[in-house]
């Protein structure tokens, strides 16, 4: 490996602690807004408390797109600068696309964070268009930011116990059986049909 693949790994080990560390924080901090047996709005919480929550929200909220965005940045930098066979290193492969499909995700995520962050810092905050973003995240497509979370942390298992990794003398046989079985075709002109 690299040393600019070392550096980029560990920008992004670094960043994803940060970023996963922070979403999981804002989980614990958004769940004080919401009642435990309904996945409705708590109506008894009181003001003082009410802005304490939003206040922690938001400032988590801009450590976790930080840490998204230096993630995201990382790994394609370390995915470009680190020359491995993906045949051999499926793993690899894998943790990447379960990282990436959920990109626009959580860009997205970031978008309504801001939205969030530029209400609150208003004087006076407008609580209804602040509960009304905290709704929308929480509910935002169904619930694909909670299948997003699971993805990240199957990826992290992927990366460390790395399933389907091959030497190279399993890619030699895996050819070789390959083209012992293959069919290969060869296109005649007399094959073809014409209707004249």
């Amino acid at each position: 490996m690299s040393i600019k693949a070392r550096f980029w790994l560990f920008l992004l080990i670094v960043a994803s602690i940060i970023w996963l560390g922070g979403i999981n924080v804002r989980i614990i901090i958004g769940n004080q807004l919401l009642s435990f047996d309904e996945f409705d709005f708590r109506l008894n919480v009181p003001p003082d408390e009410e802005n304490t929550i939003f206040r922690l929200l938001a400032y988590s909220s801009v450590l976790v797109a930080i840490g998204y965005v230096i993630t995201f940045i990382s790994a394609i930098f370390f995915l470009k600068t680190y020359k491995i066979n993906l045949r051999q290193n499926v793993w690899l492969l894998m943790s990447a696309l379960l990282f990436f499909v959920f990109s626009p995700v959580e860009f997205y995520n970031i978008f309504l964070d801001y939205k969030f962050y530029k209400l609150l810092i208003e004087n006076p905050a407008d609580r209804d268009n602040l509960l009304l973003i905290f709704g929308e995240r929480v509910g935002l497509l169904k619930g694909v930011p909670w299948i997003a979370i699971l993805s990240y942390y199957t990826a992290i298992a992927i990366a460390i116990f790395q399933p389907l990794k091959k030497t190279e003398e399993e890619l030699k046989k895996n050819d070789e059986t390959q083209k012992k079985y293959a069919y290969e075709y060869h296109m005649h002109e007399e094959d073809d049909i014409v209707n004249l």
